[in-house]
């Protein structure tokens, strides 16, 4: 079995297919973007992917991975209570669904079939194909917290749709449905944290085409940006043209985009218009620090913007720091090294045998006792008993967030009770 992180990305991944969608150019704007490292939380993810396939390949028990640590590109990743949790969610919803079906894991499609313009393909988490009820189900691991929506979701229907081309042609007779499942244990939704839409089959077909179509937008905005040739105002002229935003999360070029600059900006006072997009400016215009007092629709109106400003500030400084990496130099700016927390220079073995010997410590001083936690409990008792902690644990609430309603279904926390009268 091949690492997550090796999985097969085509040129049009079906990850990708929502942004490719959406934004005509994206392709092209990739094609010149910087490197960008994986997060901490991207390597978390493909962890979890990774103990759901083992699990599903094995016993089927995520817990088993407790304690044990994964190489994730450059990311240690231990497998905590809430990494194996997300993954053994997923792996029950499989067990249960592939009963009396045929089960696919990790399988690399394509879809060469409808000879698209480009290499367009991905690797399926799981794929159930039940040819007594006529029903193809893709199942979806998301192990992120930002909400997913299943319903015409265009990165499972592009699962669904490879895995279908794909299938032995005498089973993918017997479809006539089509099934796409998020399974998200870490996000709670309104639908649940496993959520599906069924269709019919000649809904995909129609899907299929207008898929194609998009795929033919991409291709005509990157022959228009392969004649462009250095010339800014042919590439201002294009980017008016080829670029949309809406779906920009991800996108290794949303730091270098000029749609998403005027987008964020566009929610910005002239004073710092002027800032952001009048480059020649030396010094920055002064700004009032007095701010009048704000009506709760007036501050509901500014963190929309602000949110909008702090996405695209964040993706320009992982733009310039990718493009830094790669031994660009930006004026005035300079790469330096990161330095981390304190850890033994030495392996363990001789450190402890270092503070006994030479510094004189004890047991007690060197090592620390701390109660085991529930998912460390079930692993030593095994699954068919966890049952019996069921009363002993529960998930604290450890403070609250103020997000927008619009990028969240989890219910509004209870506010503190206000101190002032309403008027």
């Amino acid at each position: 079995m091949s690492a997550h992180s090796d999985r097969f990305h085509a040129r049009w991944s079906a990850s990708a297919t929502a942004a490719n969608w959406t934004c005509a150019g994206r392709m092209a704007m990739v094609s010149i973007a910087p490197d960008q490292k994986d997060s901490i939380y991207a390597a978390e993810g493909t962890a979890a992917h990774e103990i759901s396939e083992k699990a599903l390949r094995g016993d089927k028990n995520c817990h088993a991975y407790l304690g044990d640590v994964l190489k994730v590109g450059d990311f240690e990743i231990e497998i905590t209570e809430e990494i194996a949790d997300s993954a053994q969610t997923y792996v029950d919803y499989v067990v249960e669904q592939s009963k009396d079906a045929l089960l696919f894991l990790e399988e690399r499609y394509t879809l060469d079939d409808l000879d698209p313009p480009f290499e367009a393909g991905g690797t399926c988490d799981a794929v159930i194909l039940n040819a007594n009820s006529g029903i193809l189900e893709v199942v979806d691991l998301k192990h992120g917290k930002g909400i997913v929506d299943v319903n015409e979701n265009k990165q499972t229907r592009t699962y669904a749709l490879m895995a279908l081309l794909n299938a032995p042609k005498q089973l993918a007779d017997k479809i006539n449905y089509i099934k796409v499942t998020i399974v998200q244990p870490r996000a709670y939704h309104k639908d649940g944290r496993i959520r599906s839409e069924t269709f019919h089959l000649a809904e995909l077909i129609e899907w299929t085409a207008e898929l194609l179509k998009a795929m033919g937008r991409s291709k005509i905005a990157l022959e228009a940006f392969d004649k462009i040739n250095g010339s800014r105002t042919l590439f201002d002229e294009w980017a008016e043209k080829s670029l949309t935003t809406g779906n920009c999360a991800f996108c290794p070029a949303e730091g270098m985009c000029p749609a998403r600059r005027k987008k964020a900006l566009s929610v910005a006072p002239e004073i710092a218009r002027t800032w952001f997009e009048d480059v020649t400016l030396e010094t920055a215009p002064m700004i009032s620090n007095t701010v009048p007092a704000l009506s709760p629709d007036e501050l509901s109106h500014i963190l929309d913007g602000l949110e909008m400003l702090e996405d695209w500030i964040k993706a320009v400084r992982a733009s310039a720091h990718a493009t830094a990496e790669q031994g660009i130099k930006i004026p005035n700016y300079q790469l330096v090294e990161k330095i981390g927390n304190r850890k033994w220079a030495a392996d363990e073995e001789k450190i402890i045998s270092d503070l006994k010997s030479k510094i004189k410590l004890s047991d007690d001083q060197i090592f620390q006792k701390k109660l085991s936690s529930p998912a460390q409990v079930e692993k030593i008792i095994g699954a068919k008993r966890k049952g019996e902690l069921e009363n002993m644990w529960h998930n604290p609430i450890t403070g609250t967030n103020l997000v927008s309603e619009k990028k969240t279904t989890r219910p509004a926390a209870k506010a503190k009770e206000s101190f002032f009268e309403k008027l």
